[in-house]
């Protein structure tokens, strides 16, 4: 019974933390996956925002959001994610990203002195051959990692993955409902429980538009988050997944342009 009254308050302690995070920010954005594209929490998404822009910003990982190959000393670790990603015209978006790896000092495995002294790199890319209209989805086709030669088994690639994504919104009178849908391949073995046909919801409430609440299955499970910017530049995420691992970000926002109409 105790252990019970410790799991609720602990439930009630972190959907505390992603109303507090959320309380003072303003302004509409599409939400932010991790490696700093436009998509849902841990799942990509064919929506694209509505700014040509340049984002810098970094995300923290949980151990559930790291491969299973990237361990230090046989354990797994949580680290973060740096990115700049830009969308130099309406339908492409692409991004570089480095992850954080725990090695020991100057890669000796004598040194007692341990740290985040190594980068994994990647790229992103997303085109939109489709857009949203009235009757039908959105289409995009991306990837992460795409850059590089068949990796086989080499210890690179950690994150490559292709997926193709279908999102279509519905106007109601209590706000905005997106859903969205993708099927999604990653080349490691390591990965594949997040394989195959994945997805989630969005919602957007009429009563406060900036804010962006997001449900998504991932494969391997069920993600919650929600998503806002700050003062119109300073871009928040906060999430937890698996419904138990939290994981927040943020990034500084650069608009090469002024504000066009929404997609």
């Amino acid at each position: 019974m105790r252990r019970r009254r410790m799991l609720v308050q602990l439930a009630h302690h972190k959907l505390l933390f992603l109303l507090l995070l959320f309380t003072f920010v303003g302004s509409s954005v599409m939400a932010q996956q991790y490696t700093g594209m436009t998509g849902l929490l841990h799942v990509p998404s064919a929506e694209m925002d509505t700014i040509e822009n340049l984002r810098f910003g970094v995300h923290l990982l949980p151990k559930y959001m790291m491969p299973d190959a990237i361990r230090f000393e046989g354990e797994k670790y949580a680290s973060t994610n740096w990115y700049v990603s830009a969308m130099p015209l309406k339908w492409v978006e692409v991004g570089y990203s480095f992850t954080l790896m725990k090695f020991h000092k100057n890669l000796d495995k004598n040194s007692e002195e341990t740290g985040f002294y190594s980068k994994d790199r990647y790229f992103s890319l997303r085109l939109r051959p489709l857009r949203e209209g009235r009757y039908w989805p959105s289409v995009v086709i991306g990837g992460n990692d795409v850059i590089g030669q068949r990796d086989g088994d080499s210890y690179s690639f950690y994150f490559r993955n292709f997926y193709l994504a279908a999102s279509k919104h519905v106007e109601l009178p209590f706000g905005e409902v997106g859903g969205h849908l993708a099927y999604r391949y990653w080349t490691k073995s390591y990965n594949k429980r997040w394989n195959g046909v994945v997805g989630g919801l969005t919602f957007r409430p009429s009563i406060y538009r900036p804010l962006r609440f997001i449900a998504e299955y991932d494969g391997n499970g069920v993600n919650i988050g929600a998503d806002c910017v700050l003062f119109r530049y300073v871009q928040l995420q906060a999430s937890l997944m698996k419904c138990r691992y939290p994981s927040v970000g943020g990034a500084l926002r650069i608009e090469l342009k002024g504000r066009g109409p929404r997609p």
